[in-house]
């Protein structure tokens, strides 16, 4: 009779565990508030589903990275640079669902900023003077903008350089004056724009990508795809990000740009 009822358990227990999702997502806020931010997108993959979905994070972007080249998470969204370092670390651990698709006003790029009425316009007059990067994993607030600095001979002659973590903390410390100049997504270089003026802007970039595990059911990724790509509800949309207008077809090369990038700054810091 114990043996009946410890296996009658167990088969509860996993017919639960199957039922849910492990959502994965690089937490640039307090996991919470990272966890509330994602719900609509979350609700929305519930539905399509029928699955439960539970969002999960790591401690840091280096943890989040290493537990999606684990498949420690079923499905989830990441950055560029993330994703293409996860693909790194296991080149078979996730695959492509769809990316975000912005209007063509917001388009996904980094920007160089000063604050507004500085001297500092242009790259060259960077010369000497202090910038502010945010994570060292940041698609457009490091990678995409050191890489400008690289390649126009600018990064040398910078008097120091910081990294601050999050945009929004770049673009506040470059108008409180605490740093001469940053690198930030379009978005908060919009957001700031009465108090920044702009000294260069990257090439459009693809954008954030949903991934699924390959240990994933083909059928339920493939379901979840299509629920993605079919996506119009401009709430769910706009709770990712403002300049959201749906997701669309991508393919692992879409990042093979942004991995030149990539290898071009870690070949310069070694």
């Amino acid at each position: 009779m114990k043996l009946i009822t410890i296996i009658a358990l167990l088969i509860t227990v996993n017919l639960f565990a199957s039922q849910k999702l492990i959502f994965g997502a690089i937490s640039t806020i307090e996991p919470e508030l990272m966890k509330e931010h994602l719900s609509p997108i979350m609700k929305y993959i519930e539905n399509a589903t029928g699955k439960k979905v539970v969002f999960k994070t790591g401690y840091n972007y280096d943890n989040t990275i290493e537990k999606f080249a684990n498949q420690e998470f079923d499905i989830g969204y990441i950055g560029p640079a993330p994703y293409v370092k996860a693909k790194k670390i296991n080149p078979n651990a996730i695959n492509i669902l769809a990316k975000v698709k912005n209007s063509k006003k917001q388009p996904f790029q980094s920007v160089i900023i000063s604050k507004r009425g500085s001297s500092i316009s242009n790259l060259e007059d960077i010369n000497n003077h202090s910038f502010a990067f945010g994570s060292p994993s940041s698609t457009l607030s490091y990678y995409v903008p050191m890489d400008i600095l690289i390649r126009s001979n600018t990064i040398d002659k910078i008097k120091k350089y910081n990294f601050l973590g999050r945009h929004d903390k770049v673009a506040q410390y470059v108008i409180m004056g605490r740093y001469d100049v940053g690198a930030v997504k379009n978005s908060i270089a919009q957001k700031y724009s009465k108090y920044i003026q702009v000294i260069k802007r990257s090439e459009p970039l693809s954008d954030f990508v949903m991934v699924s595990s390959s240990s994933l059911d083909p059928e339920l990724s493939k379901k979840i795809k299509n629920a993605l790509l079919t996506l119009k509800d401009k709430k769910v949309l706009k709770s990712l990000k403002k300049s959201a207008i749906g997701f669309e077809m991508a393919n692992d090369s879409d990042y093979d740009s942004l991995r030149t990038i990539i290898k071009n700054v870690e070949a310069y810091k070694k």
